[in-house]
This record gives C-alpha cells, sequence and structure tokens, in this order.
C-alpha cells in the first residue's frame, strides 16, 4: 500500500476512481499502486465503487479512528478485503465485466508472490497474507490453503456480503455503510481485542467516527500524523497496492498549542535540537520561506540522538535486554520500540551479510585510494630534469631549450569532506537495511582512507523537516548508521537547503577544502505540506524543480552534488532533472562499490580539483 508518489500514474489512478464512482467533482481519499509506481486497476475501481455504494467519508473516518494503532497497516488491509467483497457483489450485477477484471487481479497475486525475494516474503504479515491468499485463490480456481479454526473464521467474517444483515430487497446507502461499519468494528473487536471507539489514545470528544471524520477535514492531517511504521507486510508490497491513508490537503493550520505538541512530539523521537532557540528561528526565518512557509525545522547531531534513546530505555546494542521504551505518551514508545527493532534488523542484515559487505567495503577503499591519490599528485610540469620527451630533444641544440624533460607535478594536499544524506521517508521502507548498509559501507571506506564524513537521514513530519545526524564527522564508529528508520514523508529541496545553510553557517571551511554532498533518493520529492507553487501537497513536476533549483544552489557555492538512486523507473526523469548526470542507479549490493567509485571520480574530476 502506497500513496501516490507518481504523478502521472495518480492521474491515472484518479481517473478510474472518478470513472467507476461515476462523479468527477471530488478528491477522493484513498488511492492503489503498484510498488513500481503504476496504478492498481482492480482496487482503483473498488475505491470509485466504494463511493459509489458506501458513504466514503465515514469509511475514511473508521479507517483514521483506529490510525495509531501498531497494527494499523494489518487492520487496513484486512478491513479492504472485506470492503472489496462487498463492493464487488453489489456492483456485478450491473458491471459483469468485472468478474473478469477481479481474476485477472488474483492471477496478478500470485504471479507477483513468485518474484519475491526469502527477505521479502519475510516482511509480510503472515496473517494478511494468508487472508489474501484465501480470497485470490478462491477467485482463480486454486486449490485453498490449509486454514486453522480461526483463520477459517477470519476469512468468513471477511466476506461483507454474505454478512448482509441490513435485510433490505433495495439497497440503502447509508445502511449499506452503516452495516459495513459494524463489521469491520465486529473484526477488530474479535480477531485483535481492540475497539477503536474504546481506545484510550483517543481523546474522549473525538470518539465515534463522526468526530474523527470532522477534525480531520477540518484540519491539516499532517498536523495529526504518526511517524510512519513499516507493519505487517510493508506499504509497498505489490501484493497488497491498496492506498489506505487519508491525505492532508489543506495548508498549515498553526496554533501555538498544536506547534508546541508537535515539537514535543519530534524532541521525544529525534532528541533536542542541536541550535539554540534564537539560533533555529534566524535558520526557520531564512529558509522556510517561499515554496516552504509555514514549515519548520529541526536538528539533530548523533550525541543528542544516542542519549536520547539511552534515555527512553532503548537499546544501544545487539547485546542490551531488549525493552519497551518507557516513554508516558504509548504512541511516542510504540514508535520508539519500532526504532529499536528496526536498529536491529539493520544490524542483523550487516551480519547476514557481512562477508559480502566487507568485500565491497574493502574494494571501495582501495579504489578510493587510488583515486584520491591521483588527486594530491599535480599535473606533470616541463623541466630541465626528469623523462626525456623524444619528440621535443631537437630544441636543446636548435633552440637552447633546456625545458624538454617531464616530471611530476609537486604532491598537493587535498581536504575532502563527504556529507551523506540518506532519504528516511515512508516510501523507504521497505529497504531500510538495504539503505543502512550502502551507508554504512561508503562511511567505512571513507573513513579507511581518512576523509572525513558524515551521516544525516531527513524527513518530514508534521511540519517539521527533521536532519538527523546518525553519525558526526568526527566519528569514527560508524554503528549510528545503523539506527537508520523510514517513516514520514520527504521534502527533498528544504532538506538540501538546510544542508546547504549548515555549510555555510555552521561548519565552515577552508575556501581551497572540496566539500561532497551525497544524497540517497528515490527522486520523488513528497511532502503534504503544499507551497506557493504546488498546489494540494508538495509533490510532481514542481517539487522536483524545487529541489533541483536547491542542488543548483548547492553547486554554484562550491557543493559538489551526486546521487545514489534507488527508485522507480518512472522516476529516471525526475533524478536526472535534479542531480543532471552526476547520478547512479543501483541495483544490487554486488555492483554498490564499483558505482559508487565510478560516481566519486565523475565527481572530483568535474570539480576541477
Amino acid at each position: 500500500m502506497i500513496k501516490h508518489h507518481y504523478e502521472k500514474a495518480s492521474r491515472r489512478a484518479l481517473n478510474i476512481i472518478w470513472n467507476a464512482a461515476g462523479r468527477y467533482d471530488f478528491d477522493p481519499c484513498f488511492m492503489a499502486f503498484h510498488s513500481n509506481g503504476q496504478a492498481d486497476d482492480y482496487f482503483n475501481t473498488i475505491i470509485g465503487l466504494t463511493d459509489k455504494w458506501l458513504d466514503l467519508t465515514e469509511i475514511a473516518a473508521f479507517f483514521s479512528s483506529y490510525a495509531a494503532h501498531p497494527k494499523a497497516g494489518e487492520f487496513d488491509e484486512f478491513l479492504w478485503l472485506g470492503i472489496e467483497d462487498f463492493v464487488y457483489e453489489r456492483e456485478l450485477p450491473e458491471r459483469p465485466a468485472l468478474a473478469n477484471m477481479r481474476k485477472l487481479r488474483g492471477e496478478e497475486f500470485f504471479k507477483i508472490q513468485q518474484t519475491l525475494s526469502e527477505q521479502q516474503m519475510t516482511m509480510q504479515s503472515m496473517p494478511v497474507y494468508r487472508q489474501q491468499q484465501t480470497r485470490w485463490a478462491e477467485v482463480t480456481g486454486r486449490h485453498l490453503p490449509l486454514l486453522n479454526t480461526r483463520e477459517k473464521r477470519m476469512s468468513e467474517t471477511l466476506r461483507f456480503s454474505s454478512n448482509n444483515t441490513a435485510g433490505m430487497d433495495v439497497p440503502s446507502k447509508s445502511a449499506d455503510t452503516e452495516h459495513v461499519i459494524r463489521i469491520m468494528r465486529v473484526f477488530l473487536q474479535e480477531y485483535f481485542r481492540y475497539d477503536p471507539v474504546a481506545d484510550p489514545r483517543i481523546k474522549k470528544e473525538l470518539r465515534g467516527w463522526k468526530a474523527w471524520y470532522s477534525r480531520l477535514a477540518s484540519q491539516d492531517y499532517r498536523q495529526k500524523d504518526i511517524l510512519l511504521i513499516r507493519t505487517g507486510s510493508g506499504l509497498g508490497d505489490p501484493a497488497n497496492a491498496v492506498a489506505v491513508r487519508w491525505e492532508g490537503r489543506r495548508a498549515p493550520q498553526h496554533s501555538e498549542k498544536l506547534d508546541a505538541e508537535n515539537r514535543a512530539y519530534i524532541e521525544s523521537l529525534f532528541g533536542p535540537c542541536r541550535f539554540t532557540e534564537t539560533e533555529l528561528q534566524q535558520a526557520e526565518s531564512l529558509l522556510c520561506t517561499g515554496n516552504d512557509t509555514g514549515c519548520r525545522l529541526w536538528f539533530v547531531n548523533a550525541a543528542a540522538k544516542q542519549a536520547g534513546n539511552a534515555r527512553f530505555g532503548m537499546a544501544l546494542s545487539d547485546g542490551a535486554r531488549e525493552e519497551r521504551p518507557h516513554h508516558p505518551d504509548p504512541e511516542i514508545a510504540d514508535t520508539l520500540q519500532r526504532m529499536q527493532i528496526q536498529y536491529k534488523n539493520n544490524r542483523r542484515f550487516l551480519q547476514e551479510h557481512r562477508m559480502m559487505i566487507n568485500e565491497s567495503i574493502k574494494k571501495l577503499s582501495s579504489e578510493l585510494e587510488v583515486l584520491l591519490s591521483s588527486f594530491s599528485r599535480g599535473l606533470p610540469e616541463n623541466g630541465r630534469t626528469g623523462h626525456l620527451v623524444p619528440e621535443k630533444a631537437y630544441r636543446i641544440s636548435l633552440l637552447h631549450d633546456p625545458l624538454v624533460f617531464v616530471r611530476e607535478g609537486d604532491v598537493r594536499e587535498m581536504h575532502l569532506r563527504v556529507d551523506i544524506l540518506l532519504d528516511a521517508s515512508q516510501s523507504r521502507m521497505n529497504s531500510q537495511e538495504r539503505i543502512a548498509s550502502e551507508g554504512y559501507m561508503i562511511a567505512r571506506s571513507l573513513l579507511q582512507n581518512h576523509v572525513p564524513v558524515s551521516v544525516t537521514a531527513f524527513r518530514s513530519l508534521r511540519g517539521f523537516t527533521v536532519l538527523e545526524e546518525l553519525k558526526g564527522p568526527d566519528d569514527t564508529d560508524c554503528n549510528g548508521i545503523l539506527h537508520y528508520y523510514a517513516g514520514g514523508w520527504n521534502r527533498d529541496g528544504l532538506a538540501l537547503k538546510a544542508m546547504h545553510y549548515l555549510y555555510n553557517e555552521k561548519d565552515r571551511q577552508p575556501a581551497d577544502d572540496l566539500r561532497l554532498l551525497l544524497i540517497l533518493t528515490d527522486a520523488s520529492p513528497n511532502d503534504t505540506v503544499a507551497g506557493s507553487s504546488f498546489g494540494k501537497n508538495y509533490e510532481g513536476a514542481a517539487a522536483v524543480e524545487d529541489a533541483a533549483a536547491a542542488v543548483k544552489s548547492l553547486r554554484a557555492d562550491g557543493v559538489r552534488t551526486a546521487a545514489v538512486f534507488h527508485g522507480s523507473a518512472s522516476h529516471l526523469e525526475n533524478v536526472y532533472r535534479i542531480y543532471g548526470k552526476e547520478y547512479i542507479r543501483v541495483f544490487s549490493l554486488q555492483q554498490f562499490s564499483g558505482s559508487v567509485a565510478d560516481l566519486l571520480q565523475m565527481v572530483l574530476r568535474e570539480s576541477g580539483s
């Protein structure tokens, strides 16, 4: 399940939803995409038909009512199976072609499952997978999987159409909506012992789905979102490509109380800001203007991050006893625990692939040594001694010119500093271990060549663009990089501007030093806070242009900027527009070291050093 990162695919998804709904005057709450960015035709049709047969406003509000629950992603996927069943049975008499669409979607499910790696399979929620497997096996005529008693009952409950107790020959949209919401609530109570309305995290005055929707519709949802986490099979999983998140559409509605709540939330997750209050206000006054008006910034250094982890009882190493972080807010405690689990997953991935990773570090270190050595030597010079240039020998007697020899130029000291910037947004959820390992490999290789390197993760959450330093430039230990954790949005332009600000205001270096900024990105800027050029959200072509302008400004100020691209082929135009030819696309860890070395060589040569 993924939100619409892809402008072209979004238009297609929207047209499918509008066509199925039979109206073109609304902004749908949900869109469905496959992990490759392509619109999911069948489930977008189901979303449109949901608006036709049910009150989509109240359905959306029910989904929002349990958004703070750790299993929210799994709940979404279960319940959409039930809604799909109900809407399909309602629409089939009027649209017989829907049966073929449904069968094709079932075939696609099994086809995609065959292409998943073992790691991707283990990332799936098995209870969700079993229900999906059962549903699509029924649709395609395959043998049903063996289910235990609980799984059979769940499958029967998720047949919303056969559980219809409305008792009406003529369907009523209002009655059907009430019926579906009642089943969804019973499903969560019976199989997960969870009642969204009774959740203590939901304020008393907002209990009930209508009150929840009223709140969401009147305020920017960005102000109330949580740090999105990998749940179940993970957002973006091809087999579960249904988007079920309500997306904030309005410009930020600030209040002092709300801003204070959001700031406290950010500080609880990431630690205190490295700037004083005056310094932070100065940075925001310079950077949060124009397209970024209304946004906030938060800068966290590695030491503060580690101290914050310890303060809330988060394990800092594999040897530590795992305990639930002791934060008074259960939502924050849940998220901190997920961060702790992801840190362990990153460490485990590094350990499981240690031979390949160590070999890549060795190879990249060796190539960097040769590369940096070549840039430390000056260009060849003509002189009175050295190696004779035969074709110039005649100049000695004829022109009395002794400069017919060539010798190596004087060795010069090159001061290089590298900063690695990791996109840590929601779209990176299914690649967290790989991205953390790649940042680790680059940093280790540079350190072995005595090159200072820092690693920073960035994300946007509740209106704050957070730059979270995982490894400081003076740290010799790279294990902090393994605290990389994906969640939230990615406002690339503001993050790049913030890095530029750090170079100019906080980390001034001698004029002859060379600064290199390397971004690991999917080249898909996306945030729910709008800007003057973006319309509803920070996304699409306007967001790409905003990021490109930030890169151009960095380069104009002497900061070499390049990208390691992890993303869909549909975003290749984006990465070229933002970074020009200074990028590589990496498909596997095996090719990583060689590709990065080639990229660094290209960037350094063009630097004129």
